[in-house]
């Protein structure tokens, strides 16, 4: 008798640990991504200069926000040694995104600047002209 409770015990037991398992090791997962996608719009922010990209963007117009948008940022590698397959798929990505966004949203306020300024130095000619006559 004292047998067959200690066996159906473990049976229950071992039936937790098998259906317990899996949902820690997505728990642990989700957790890892949730730090993957933090750390990468993190640096992201860290290594994007918007006054180069604006600056960027004032001169080469849209070129540059051309630029800013397909160009593929460099992703810092260091800080993805060591770590495991889903982080680094998860932080190339979002950093990528992230770095891509703000290099061109910097790049289309430079590219209004430039073309705003250009409307108000040829208006500003040709009030000079209208002047001059």
């Amino acid at each position: 008798m004292k047998t067959n409770t200690f066996f159906r015990i473990r049976v229950i037991f071992f039936a937790l640990l098998v259906i317990g398992m899996p949902q820690i090791a997505i728990a642990q997962q989700t957790t890892e991504i949730q730090q993957a996608i933090e750390d990468a719009r993190r640096d992201a922010r860290q290594h994007t200069s918007p006054l180069a990209w604006t600056a960027i963007g004032f001169v080469c117009n849209y070129c540059g926000v051309g630029y800013a948008y397909f160009g593929t940022p460099p992703i810092p590698i260091g800080v993805l040694l060591g770590k495991t397959p889903a982080y680094v798929d998860t932080y190339t990505r979002v950093y990528s995104q992230t770095a891509k966004g703000l290099r061109t949203r910097a790049a289309i306020i430079g590219c209004g600047i430039s073309t705003a300024a250009s409307i108000v130095a040829v208006q500003l000619e040709n009030w000079v002209e209208i002047l001059r006559d």
